[in-house]
Protein backbone atom coordinates (compact mmCIF):
# COMPACT_ATOMS: atom_id res chain seq x y z
CA UNK A 1 0.00 0.00 0.00
CA UNK A 2 1.17 3.29 -1.22
CA UNK A 3 0.10 6.65 0.20
CA UNK A 4 0.77 10.12 -0.94
CA UNK A 5 1.53 13.33 1.71
CA UNK A 6 1.57 17.26 1.12
CA UNK A 7 3.22 19.54 3.71
CA UNK A 8 2.80 22.79 4.12
CA UNK A 9 3.87 24.78 7.20
CA UNK A 10 1.28 28.09 8.02
CA UNK A 11 -0.96 24.76 9.81
CA UNK A 12 1.82 22.92 11.81
CA UNK A 13 1.82 23.10 15.80
CA UNK A 14 3.07 26.66 17.13
CA UNK A 15 3.43 28.52 13.49
CA UNK A 16 1.89 31.74 14.23
CA UNK A 17 3.63 34.40 12.31
CA UNK A 18 5.43 35.31 9.16
CA UNK A 19 8.61 35.23 11.47
CA UNK A 20 8.15 30.98 11.35
CA UNK A 21 7.52 30.99 7.27
CA UNK A 22 10.97 31.91 5.65
CA UNK A 23 14.83 31.62 6.04
CA UNK A 24 15.51 34.88 7.74
CA UNK A 25 12.38 34.68 10.76
CA UNK A 26 13.42 34.76 14.16
CA UNK A 27 11.94 31.06 14.82
CA UNK A 28 12.11 29.68 10.66
CA UNK A 29 14.49 26.79 12.02
CA UNK A 30 12.26 25.58 14.42
CA UNK A 31 9.04 25.50 12.58
CA UNK A 32 11.07 23.36 10.31
CA UNK A 33 11.86 21.04 13.23
CA UNK A 34 8.25 21.07 13.95
CA UNK A 35 7.03 20.50 10.41
CA UNK A 36 9.72 17.90 9.63
CA UNK A 37 8.42 16.26 13.28
CA UNK A 38 4.94 15.93 12.40
CA UNK A 39 5.46 14.75 9.11
CA UNK A 40 7.45 11.87 10.58
CA UNK A 41 4.72 11.08 12.87
CA UNK A 42 2.41 10.88 10.41
CA UNK A 43 4.72 8.20 7.98
CA UNK A 44 5.88 6.63 10.83
CA UNK A 45 1.95 6.10 12.13
CA UNK A 46 1.06 4.88 8.46
CA UNK A 47 3.46 2.50 8.04
CA UNK A 48 2.74 0.88 11.52
CA UNK A 49 -0.92 0.41 9.47
CA UNK A 50 0.25 -1.17 6.44
CA UNK A 51 2.06 1.30 3.89
CA UNK A 52 5.07 0.43 2.67
CA UNK A 53 5.86 3.66 0.82
CA UNK A 54 5.09 6.83 1.03
CA UNK A 55 5.68 10.31 -1.28
CA UNK A 56 5.42 13.14 0.41
CA UNK A 57 5.49 16.87 -0.96
CA UNK A 58 7.76 19.36 0.44
CA UNK A 59 4.86 22.36 -0.14
CA UNK A 60 6.17 25.14 1.76
CA UNK A 61 7.84 28.55 0.60
CA UNK A 62 11.00 27.27 -1.55
CA UNK A 63 9.91 23.71 -1.15
CA UNK A 64 13.29 22.92 0.89
CA UNK A 65 11.41 23.08 4.14
CA UNK A 66 11.23 19.60 5.27
CA UNK A 67 15.05 18.58 6.75
CA UNK A 68 15.23 15.15 4.47
CA UNK A 69 17.72 13.56 6.53
CA UNK A 70 15.14 13.04 9.12
CA UNK A 71 12.74 11.01 6.74
CA UNK A 72 12.37 7.22 6.84
CA UNK A 73 13.86 4.86 4.30
CA UNK A 74 10.37 4.10 2.75
CA UNK A 75 9.69 8.23 2.15
CA UNK A 76 10.11 9.66 -1.15
CA UNK A 77 10.15 13.22 -1.14
CA UNK A 78 9.44 16.23 -3.89
CA UNK A 79 11.19 19.15 -3.38
CA UNK A 80 11.54 22.94 -4.51
CA UNK A 81 9.79 24.24 -7.62
CA UNK A 82 8.36 24.76 -10.76
CA UNK A 83 6.48 22.13 -10.22
CA UNK A 84 3.42 21.30 -12.76
CA UNK A 85 0.85 19.45 -9.85
CA UNK A 86 2.11 22.59 -7.54
CA UNK A 87 1.20 20.97 -4.14
CA UNK A 88 0.52 17.90 -5.36
CA UNK A 89 3.74 16.65 -7.35
CA UNK A 90 4.76 12.86 -7.02
CA UNK A 91 0.44 12.00 -6.52
CA UNK A 92 1.36 11.46 -10.84
CA UNK A 93 3.89 8.67 -10.00
CA UNK A 94 1.88 5.72 -9.24
CA UNK A 95 -1.21 4.00 -7.40
CA UNK A 96 -1.93 5.40 -3.53
CA UNK A 97 -4.54 4.33 -1.53
CA UNK A 98 -5.34 8.01 0.02
CA UNK A 99 -3.76 11.23 0.38
CA UNK A 100 -3.33 12.67 3.62
CA UNK A 101 -2.70 16.99 3.91
CA UNK A 102 -0.70 18.11 6.75
CA UNK A 103 0.23 21.83 8.15
CA UNK A 104 -3.19 22.92 6.18
CA UNK A 105 -4.57 26.67 6.65
CA UNK A 106 -7.80 28.53 5.21
CA UNK A 107 -8.26 30.29 2.04
CA UNK A 108 -7.18 33.88 1.48
CA UNK A 109 -10.70 34.74 1.80
CA UNK A 110 -11.42 33.44 4.89
CA UNK A 111 -11.82 36.08 7.66
CA UNK A 112 -10.42 33.44 10.23
CA UNK A 113 -7.59 31.06 10.61
CA UNK A 114 -3.75 31.34 11.25
CA UNK A 115 -1.97 33.08 8.40
CA UNK A 116 -4.95 32.34 5.87
CA UNK A 117 -4.01 32.63 1.87
CA UNK A 118 -4.36 30.67 -1.20
CA UNK A 119 -1.39 29.46 -2.86
CA UNK A 120 0.04 32.70 -4.02
CA UNK A 121 0.66 34.27 -0.57
CA UNK A 122 -0.42 37.93 -1.41
CA UNK A 123 -0.78 37.79 -5.04
CA UNK A 124 -4.42 36.07 -4.92
CA UNK A 125 -7.17 37.10 -2.80
CA UNK A 126 -9.75 34.15 -4.25
CA UNK A 127 -10.08 31.17 -5.99
CA UNK A 128 -13.13 30.15 -7.54
CA UNK A 129 -13.60 26.32 -9.13
CA UNK A 130 -16.97 26.46 -10.60
CA UNK A 131 -18.06 29.12 -9.08
CA UNK A 132 -17.19 27.85 -5.66
CA UNK A 133 -14.44 29.20 -3.33
CA UNK A 134 -11.96 26.89 -2.92
CA UNK A 135 -8.53 26.90 -0.34
CA UNK A 136 -5.74 25.04 -1.01
CA UNK A 137 -7.02 22.19 0.31
CA UNK A 138 -9.91 22.23 -2.21
CA UNK A 139 -7.60 22.69 -5.13
CA UNK A 140 -5.26 19.85 -4.05
CA UNK A 141 -7.97 17.18 -3.31
CA UNK A 142 -9.61 17.89 -6.81
CA UNK A 143 -6.07 17.14 -8.19
CA UNK A 144 -5.75 14.29 -6.47
CA UNK A 145 -9.41 13.38 -7.92
CA UNK A 146 -8.18 13.49 -11.47
CA UNK A 147 -5.38 10.34 -10.41
CA UNK A 148 -8.41 8.54 -8.66
CA UNK A 149 -6.77 9.13 -4.82
CA UNK A 150 -9.19 10.64 -2.02
CA UNK A 151 -7.83 13.17 0.50
CA UNK A 152 -8.53 10.88 3.70
CA UNK A 153 -7.14 13.09 6.82
CA UNK A 154 -6.15 16.77 7.30
CA UNK A 155 -4.35 18.85 9.88
CA UNK A 156 -3.91 22.31 10.61
CA UNK A 157 -5.76 25.14 13.13
CA UNK A 158 -9.86 24.74 13.37
CA UNK A 159 -10.84 27.12 11.17
CA UNK A 160 -8.84 25.29 8.70
CA UNK A 161 -10.24 21.88 9.58
CA UNK A 162 -13.70 23.72 9.34
CA UNK A 163 -12.88 25.04 5.72
CA UNK A 164 -11.80 21.76 4.81
CA UNK A 165 -14.59 19.66 5.82
CA UNK A 166 -16.90 22.41 4.35
CA UNK A 167 -15.06 21.34 0.84
CA UNK A 168 -14.28 17.97 1.46
CA UNK A 169 -16.84 16.06 3.61
CA UNK A 170 -16.28 13.66 6.25
CA UNK A 171 -12.92 13.17 6.13
CA UNK A 172 -10.19 12.71 9.29
CA UNK A 173 -9.53 16.68 10.69
CA UNK A 174 -6.73 17.17 13.04
CA UNK A 175 -6.37 20.57 14.96
CA UNK A 176 -3.37 20.95 16.39
CA UNK A 177 -3.97 24.85 17.52
CA UNK A 178 -7.14 27.29 17.62
CA UNK A 179 -7.06 30.46 16.39
CA UNK A 180 -7.16 34.10 17.60
CA UNK A 181 -6.65 35.80 14.55
CA UNK A 182 -4.32 35.77 11.59
CA UNK A 183 -0.72 35.55 13.27
CA UNK A 184 -2.17 34.49 16.70
CA UNK A 185 -3.64 31.19 18.33
CA UNK A 186 -3.51 28.85 20.93
CA UNK A 187 -1.29 25.79 20.28
CA UNK A 188 -0.72 22.30 21.34
CA UNK A 189 2.71 21.26 22.25
CA UNK A 190 4.95 19.59 19.62
CA UNK A 191 4.39 15.97 21.45
CA UNK A 192 1.07 16.23 22.13
CA UNK A 193 0.04 16.96 18.38
CA UNK A 194 2.48 14.46 16.42
CA UNK A 195 -0.02 12.09 18.76
CA UNK A 196 -2.94 13.17 17.75
CA UNK A 197 -1.24 12.95 13.90
CA UNK A 198 -0.17 9.62 14.75
CA UNK A 199 -4.00 8.92 15.78
CA UNK A 200 -5.70 10.37 13.16
CA UNK A 201 -3.39 8.56 10.62
CA UNK A 202 -4.67 5.34 12.17
CA UNK A 203 -7.99 6.09 12.20
CA UNK A 204 -7.91 7.45 8.93
CA UNK A 205 -6.44 4.35 7.40
CA UNK A 206 -8.91 2.49 8.59
CA UNK A 207 -11.47 4.17 6.76
CA UNK A 208 -9.90 3.87 3.15
CA UNK A 209 -13.03 1.63 1.90
CA UNK A 210 -15.38 4.45 2.49
CA UNK A 211 -13.53 7.39 0.92
CA UNK A 212 -14.13 8.74 -2.35
CA UNK A 213 -11.78 10.65 -4.74
CA UNK A 214 -13.46 14.57 -5.10
CA UNK A 215 -13.65 14.63 -9.03
CA UNK A 216 -13.90 18.12 -10.85
CA UNK A 217 -15.24 17.94 -13.99
CA UNK A 218 -14.86 20.89 -16.75
CA UNK A 219 -13.00 23.22 -13.93
CA UNK A 220 -14.00 26.50 -14.50
CA UNK A 221 -10.68 28.73 -12.37
CA UNK A 222 -11.65 31.91 -11.63
CA UNK A 223 -8.82 34.13 -9.91
CA UNK A 224 -9.53 37.45 -7.79
CA UNK A 225 -6.13 38.70 -7.86
CA UNK A 226 -5.53 41.82 -4.73
CA UNK A 227 -3.96 43.97 -7.38
CA UNK A 228 -5.22 44.82 -11.07
CA UNK A 229 -2.20 44.54 -13.30
CA UNK A 230 -2.17 40.25 -13.37
CA UNK A 231 -5.62 40.67 -14.81
CA UNK A 232 -5.15 42.90 -16.86
CA UNK A 233 -1.81 41.27 -18.56
CA UNK A 234 -3.28 37.91 -18.41
CA UNK A 235 -6.60 38.78 -20.18
CA UNK A 236 -4.09 39.43 -23.31
CA UNK A 237 -4.58 35.54 -23.76
CA UNK A 238 -7.17 34.74 -25.98
CA UNK A 239 -8.11 31.73 -23.54
CA UNK A 240 -8.25 34.00 -20.41
CA UNK A 241 -11.31 36.23 -20.15
CA UNK A 242 -11.44 39.24 -18.00
CA UNK A 243 -14.79 39.04 -15.86
CA UNK A 244 -13.98 42.18 -13.35
CA UNK A 245 -10.93 45.20 -12.77
CA UNK A 246 -9.24 41.97 -10.74
CA UNK A 247 -10.81 39.12 -11.84
CA UNK A 248 -9.70 36.36 -15.01
CA UNK A 249 -11.67 33.44 -15.59
CA UNK A 250 -10.13 30.36 -17.29
CA UNK A 251 -12.16 27.16 -18.78
CA UNK A 252 -9.32 23.96 -17.83
CA UNK A 253 -9.54 20.55 -19.32
CA UNK A 254 -9.20 19.13 -15.85
CA UNK A 255 -7.22 19.82 -12.87
CA UNK A 256 -3.75 18.78 -14.17
CA UNK A 257 -4.75 21.91 -16.23
CA UNK A 258 -5.94 23.97 -14.11
CA UNK A 259 -2.95 22.95 -12.14
CA UNK A 260 -0.68 24.19 -14.85
CA UNK A 261 -2.41 27.61 -14.97
CA UNK A 262 -1.94 28.50 -12.16
CA UNK A 263 1.69 27.49 -11.33
CA UNK A 264 2.23 29.25 -14.80
CA UNK A 265 0.37 32.69 -13.06
CA UNK A 266 2.55 32.59 -10.31
CA UNK A 267 5.91 31.63 -11.76
CA UNK A 268 6.14 33.39 -14.99
CA UNK A 269 8.20 36.49 -15.19
CA UNK A 270 10.19 37.58 -18.33
CA UNK A 271 13.15 38.56 -16.79
CA UNK A 272 13.75 35.24 -15.16
CA UNK A 273 17.28 34.04 -15.69
CA UNK A 274 18.75 30.88 -14.63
Amino acid sequence: MRLYISADIEGIVGVVSRDHLTPEGFEYERARDWMTDTVVAACEAAHENGVEEIVLSDSHGNGQSIKIEQLPDYVQIVRSWPRPLMMMQGIEVGTFAGAMLIGYHSGASHMGGVLSHTIGGTAFHEIRINGKVVPEAGINAAVAGDFGVPVILASGDDVAMEEISQNLGDIVTVPVKWAYGTRSARSLTPVVAHEKVRSGVKTALTRLGSMRPLVVKKPVLEITFRNRLPAEYLSYLKFVERTDGYTIRYQGDDMIDISKFIMFVLGFNSQLTF
